[in-house]
This record gives C-alpha cells, structure tokens and sequence, in this order.
C-alpha cells in the first residue's frame, strides 16, 4: 500500500512483488498452517500463472500498469452503484456509499467472502479495459519465480507446484541458457542477479526433487559466474560483466533494491552448494561493507547469519571447511 492507514493498493501489480508475496506467506504456513493465508497463496500463484504468463515462451511478463483508459486505478475500484446489488456484500467488505478513496471504493475486507461475491465482482471488472501488460521476460525474475514454487510446494504439496516448477525451468532453460545467460531482450546485457537466481532456482530444485543434475549444474554456472562477474581486488561480485564494463567505475552494488542484493544470495548460494572457501571470502568481503551500508543490506545480514549458522558445524580456515 501507499498510504498509513493500509488501504489504498500500489495499483500497478509487478511480478517481483507478487513472487516474493508468496516467499512471505509459504514462509509464515511453515510455522502456522493458515488456511486463510494458504488460500491467498494459491490465488496470488493462481493469478500469476493466468494473468502474467507469456504463451510463446511458457515464462511470466514483468507488470501491469496501474492505470487503464488514463485513470489510475480504474481497473480495480468500483463505483457504489456497480455493487449495491450484490446480496450481502457489506457483511464482508466496507462499503461506503461515497466511496473510501477520491468518490470510488477501495474494497476493503472485513472476513473472507463467499465465491459466489467474488465472482460478481470479478464479473463486473471483467467487462472493463485491462491495464497495459509488460510482457517483457527476465532471467532473475523467472527463477526466483521457480523458486516460490518450489517453496510453495514444501507447505502444499499436492497441487503440482514442484511439477510447475521444474516446467519453468525448462523454459528458463530454452531461452535464456542456450549459449550464455543474458537478462531479458539484449544476449548481450546480463547481471550477477539473473545468475544469482537461476542459480538459487537449480538448487533449491536439487533439494526437492532430489536430482543431483540440478546441483552440478548450480556449480557449473557459479564457476561461469566467478570468471565473468567476480571482481578480485574487492573480492566481490560486480553488478555487471567484466569484460563488458564501459563506466568510469567498478558498479558494486550491495544495496537491496525490489530483490535481495546479488551479492547476498550468491553468498547463500555457495554455502548451500558446499562450497565454503568462496563462501568465507565473499562474507568476509560483506561484512566489510556493513559499518557504512547496513541498512540497506538486510538480505546480506541475512545471509552472513545462515552462512554463520552452517559454519558452527565446521571448522572453516583458508583452505576450506572440515567437519568437527
């Protein structure tokens, strides 16, 4: 939302958002198995699955705008008299008859809605112009989508997400991975975020399904990764291609931005994948980092703790890591 009181939505509705939205919630039903909050899991899976997919490559687009026919908002919001008619409606949702938000109403709900008020609803905005789509394609955003679905099915099980996920690898794979990794339409433009992704998306494949392919094939694009991004003087991954850098500076970025820093999920990654000395210089590199930049670096404190938390175990020097 936008606003202190939680009401008025960010209309635009973008795919990091919504992927990360069921990270969150899979995340809660690990500790608290919510019926509510598994329904909103599905249908946040649900409408991406049907609203943002691009049919030509079996991979989900990037947002829809939040404006349609030049009002910002319209898709979404409705007039009073548009639902006045639906039977029993303010039980579930605060209906005002002026309207919650500039004469319109936002709807806000009181407790869960029966179907058959939803479908109403749907059916109301499903005569109105849809926002403009972007359907633009990004490595990053695709495997970390892989990636929710994967989480998802470690709470829910036995609704087919595994099987979706490893669906969208595949096509992953048939688009962006055929020669080299590249971002989005350009072959030629990558980031240390779309291999930080597709390499999070392989393993965390590897652990449910079990398949040691996965894995290899995880060590195989960090070691592409190492030689293209990794910048040996700050022992750090760079934001962009080394080879390819035409800025008067080294762009390191350790800031979260709309997704985790690169830098703290390719530190994830390597202790996931065993692959400790890496690991310790790159947490060494981070934490160097933190006394200027730690507010901006949560993902990062984030992934020192779990890298700190696998390390009690072992005792870890230079030369690696060996169980005590």
């Amino acid at each position: 939302t936008v606003d202190e009181n939680w009401l008025i939505p960010h209309f635009e509705k973008m795919l990091y958002d919504n992927v990360q939205f069921i990270l969150l919630i899979c995340r809660y039903l690990k500790t608290d198995n919510n019926k509510y909050f598994k329904k909103k899991a599905k249908q946040t899976i649900n409408f991406l699955n049907s609203n943002f997919l691009n049919e030509d490559s079996n991979l989900l687009g990037s947002a829809f705008d939040a404006d349609s026919e030049g009002e910002e908002g319209k898709y979404y919001v409705y007039k009073f008299e548009e639902i006045k008619h639906i039977k029993g409606i303010e039980n579930f949702f605060d209906i005002d008859e002026k309207g919650n938000w500039e004469g319109k109403i936002i709807l806000r709900e009181i407790k869960p809605s029966p179907q058959e008020i939803i479908d109403e609803l749907l059916k109301i905005r499903n005569k109105r112009k849809k926002p403009f789509f972007d359907s633009k394609t990004q490595l990053d955003l695709n495997s970390l989508w892989v990636s929710s679905l994967v989480f998802a099915h470690s709470v829910m099980p036995n609704e087919g997400y595994l099987e979706k996920a490893e669906k969208y690898l595949n096509s992953i794979e048939n688009k962006f991975c055929k020669t080299s990794l590249f971002h989005s339409y350009s072959k030629e433009i990558v980031f240390i975020e779309d291999y930080a992704y597709y390499i999070q998306a392989l393993i965390d494949l590897a652990d449910a399904t079990m398949e040691l392919k996965y894995k290899i094939k995880a060590k195989e694009i960090y070691m592409e990764a190492k030689t293209k991004f990794l910048n040996e003087e700050k022992n750090i991954f760079q934001k962009n291609q080394l080879t390819s850098n035409d800025l008067f500076v080294c762009p390191i970025d350790i800031s979260d931005n709309t997704i985790p820093n690169g830098n703290s999920i390719m530190l994830l990654n390597l202790t996931r994948l065993g692959l400790f000395k890496e690991a310790k210089i790159l947490a060494d590199s981070l934490n160097g980092y933190l006394n200027n930049y730690k507010m901006n670096m949560i993902s990062s404190i984030k992934s020192l703790d779990f890298y700190n938390e696998i390390k009690l175990g072992k005792k870890c020097n230079e030369e690696g890591c060996t169980i005590e």
